[in-house]
């Protein structure tokens, strides 16, 4: 009679706590952003040295034991035109990018998770002459553990034109007051040779040749997060950029653009939201 009792004890504990946890569990969450950035680096390549303008809105719905679905809209507004040799029909919103991404958390042990998210992108430029739809499929992981937090993603475009790019990082966050965090990311661009011929035209002094494969950029990244309240935070960041492959510093250098650059440190200041 007692082995009864005390399994139904445990039992009605038990759901207690399970609707505890559904009850705790945040649903559904809002990330947002804007800031100001003094230049616009994207896929290892400086597309404009001159500041631009970036918000950011993402929604993502917890499924709970079948993992996370998130949908986000970013936005870039040029705050100049001379900072690149792209041709421009309007600075306000020139490109906007959308993002639709499925993951799932793997738990290893405490503390210890494997994140991994298939998503699709659609990247737009309607403020650009010339401007088209970039298509691509991505695959990213990230090992989220106390100490160091290695990650990858891999960026698969097949239209308007098929490359490969991918970027291996590790990145690590560090508690400086109560309501300021440093957070320290160093990761490297990659890429298959059409991504570089993509990027840089033919292969300078053999344009019969193609490109190497392979590592073509390394980034460190500095940012700094602090807490006005739970729901709004203030953030900056310095970095430094800096193309490592010969390939691809022979082509900036024999390129006569503004944005031609082979190394750039770079920064920004924005206000985040929450909820």
């Amino acid at each position: 009679m007692r082995a009864i009792v005390l399994a139904a004890v445990l039992a009605v504990s038990a759901a207690t706590a399970a609707r505890a946890e559904e009850t705790d569990r945040k649903w559904f969450s809002v990330h947002a952003f804007a800031d100001v950035e003094t230049a616009y680096i994207c896929r290892g390549y400086v597309w404009d040295v001159r500041p631009y303008s970036a918000q950011f809105v993402d929604g993502e719905l917890d499924l709970g034991p079948f993992g996370r679905i998130d949908a986000s809209v970013w936005t870039m507004s040029a705050l100049s035109g001379s900072g690149s040799s792209a041709r421009m029909t309007r600075r306000a919103y020139a490109e906007a990018d959308y993002f639709l991404r499925y993951s799932y958390d793997v738990v290893l042990a405490e503390d210890w998770r494997l994140v991994n998210g298939i998503g699709r992108q659609w990247v737009t430029n309607p403020g650009y002459v010339g401007g088209h739809t970039v298509c691509d499929w991505q695959f990213m992981q990230s090992l989220k553990n106390p100490y160091l937090t290695p990650y990858w993603k891999v960026r698969s475009i097949h239209h308007p034109f098929n490359e490969t790019y991918w970027i291996v990082g590790v990145k690590r966050g560090f508690s400086l007051l109560e309501d300021l965090t440093l957070t320290v990311d160093f990761f490297g661009d990659l890429g298959d040779h059409r991504h570089y011929a993509n990027l840089y035209g033919p292969k300078a002094g053999d344009s019969s040749r193609r490109y190497h494969g392979g590592l073509q950029a390394l980034n460190l990244v500095f940012r700094l997060d602090y807490a006005l309240t739970d729901n709004v935070g203030l953030f900056a960041f310095v970095g430094q950029f800096c193309l490592v492959s010969d390939d691809a510093r022979r082509a900036v250098k024999d390129t006569k653009t503004p944005e031609a650059r082979r190394d750039l440190t770079f920064g920004g200041i924005g206000l985040s939201l929450d909820f």
